[in-house]
């Protein structure tokens, strides 16, 4: 089943990953269909005339990445086959023979054993935040401590038998980014459950004191052995943002495909225009023949003729070729980017398109969705929405996935709205608020909602998800989750 997750990712924007697996089914390749439809409102003034293709592509990333298995830190320290396990069976293999294929698979377990970690950080702070029980959830953040701990002193525990180790080179230094990442993985994963926690009516002031002193733990661990990625007072701290950020590149290098795009129907397309060029001087030599059978040739009406033939064959060609182009977009895709592993093998293949929808033109389930979207909308006097819709299909080759060590693949899709946010309001209006003293004057969010829809799946019973992305000149404040009759804020 495909799995989306949402975030702000910054300012203008937001990130929206999707996990397909693999294998489920026992077919040679795997087909993945995913369409995002944006409701804007008529007032931003977003339509097909002054946002094209290219600016819809330059206002999108995408990156494409291997899914690592799901695990809770529960399971990363029991099992007899867990990701530890295997990292500690490399670190032996490398000791007794340090050849490059045992220093190649050292480093996989490495960087994969780190990205595991952290994806279970953060399932289980998730976990967490999303109890109800007060007592519980006490309860899960004193486990939550204890397992990262027992984790770390397993993992900094193999540092012993690699210590003398002289060859392969550089086994030190992979060993040591990893540490370091995993040392700000938690710290970033701790601080965010502060915050969460934070919100609760709840009193967790005991839970956030646990919390504060594992993150100054790691701190102090850091500073012992010389990571420069510890934040200092007084300084900019521009180079420890930098150094996490090359650590997380450096971890996930294992994880990100790479990729080939190219513009799709590029043939066709061409076909096509030639076709449009052939009618057109049709009707050019026709209109010049049967001017010359009436007029005669070298005769003033017979240049009249020519001139009207070609005037009018210039048109033909551009209208035909709009109306071929129109019929092949609905064929053909925008682009077709191939999917490489890092051996440069090839695993599949994404298709994607943009276009404006017209509302008559949405899918049945899509226009419902929007439709209960509009509840606290006033809907007999709503101006309307520009649509802009986004489809791409992932084709999988089941045979070029290693499904023990990884469960799909993940598409990172990173869009920024910085282009919609051209001709609103001022971010903050007066109001006038009553109190106890009388009308007083306040300042309040102008706030957009751009309402967006998720449909994938099989196209018999596609899955829907619907969020309210609200969002200011400012860029974006928060999105919402509708589920069902209730709002969910994510953000």
């Amino acid at each position: 089943m495909v799995k989306d997750f949402i975030k702000i990712h910054d300012q203008f924007a937001f990130e929206l990953k999707l996990e397909f697996p693999v294998g489920t089914r026992k077919k040679k390749k795997d087909s993945f269909n995913f369409e995002m439809f944006l409701f804007l409102p008529y007032g931003l003034d977003v339509n097909k005339h002054n946002f094209l293709r290219e600016h819809f592509y330059r206002s999108l990333k995408m990156n494409i990445r291997l899914t690592s298995p799901h695990y809770s830190l529960e399971e990363l320290l029991r099992g007899n086959n867990t990701p530890f396990v295997q990292l500690e069976e490399s670190i032996v293999s490398c000791k007794k023979n340090p050849d490059e294929q045992n220093h190649q698979r050292y480093k996989q377990q490495l960087k994969r054993y780190c990205s595991i970690f952290g994806s279970a950080l953060r399932h289980d702070s998730q976990l967490i935040s999303r109890s109800k029980s007060t007592e519980g959830r006490s309860k899960m953040v004193n486990d939550f401590i204890q397992r990262i701990k027992q984790l770390r002193r397993r993992f900094q525990g193999q540092f012993v038998l690699i210590k003398n180790q002289e060859k392969p080179k550089n086994m030190h230094r992979e060993f040591h980014f990893t540490d370091e990442y995993q040392s700000l993985l938690i710290e970033t994963h701790v601080f965010g459950l502060i915050n969460q926690l934070q919100r609760k009516k709840e009193d967790h002031k005991a839970d956030i004191i646990q919390l504060l002193q594992l993150a100054e733990q790691e701190m102090d661990y850091r500073d012992t052995h010389d990571y420069p990625s510890v934040s200092k007072p007084k300084r900019s701290n521009e180079e420890v943002l930098h150094r996490k950020s090359r650590l997380k590149k450096y971890v996930e290098s294992n994880l990100f495909l790479n990729t080939q795009t190219r513009q799709e129907g590029v043939v066709t397309e061409q076909l096509l225009f030639s076709i449009a060029a052939g009618l057109a001087m049709v009707f050019a030599t026709a209109v010049a023949f049967a001017s010359q059978m009436m007029y005669g040739s070298l005769t003033v009406p017979f240049f009249i003729a020519l001139v009207i033939g070609y005037m009018f064959k210039d048109r033909i060609k551009e209208l035909v070729r709009v109306y071929l182009d129109k019929k092949r977009k609905k064929v053909h895709a925008d682009f077709k980017t191939v999917i490489y592993d890092q051996h440069e093998k090839k695993m599949g293949y994404l298709k994607e398109s943009f276009h404006f929808e017209q509302k008559n033109h949405l899918p049945e389930d899509v226009r419902k969705a929007r439709e209960l979207m509009r509840s606290t909308e006033m809907g007999e006097v709503a101006s309307g929405d520009n649509i802009i819709g986004y489809k791409n299909k992932t084709t999988l080759f089941n045979s070029k996935i290693q499904k023990d060590e990884f469960s799909g693949i993940t598409q990172i899709l990173r869009f920024n709205i910085s282009d919609f946010t051209r001709k609103m309001d001022d971010p903050e209006k007066e109001v006038f608020v009553r109190t106890k003293k009388g009308i007083k004057r306040m300042l309040a969010d102008r706030v957009y909602h751009l309402n967006l829809i998720l449909r994938y799946g099989d196209s018999a019973a596609p899955v829907i998800k619907r969020y309210k992305i609200k969002a200011s000149r400012n860029g974006i404040k928060k999105i919402e989750h509708y589920k069902a009759s209730k709002i969910f804020r994510i953000h």
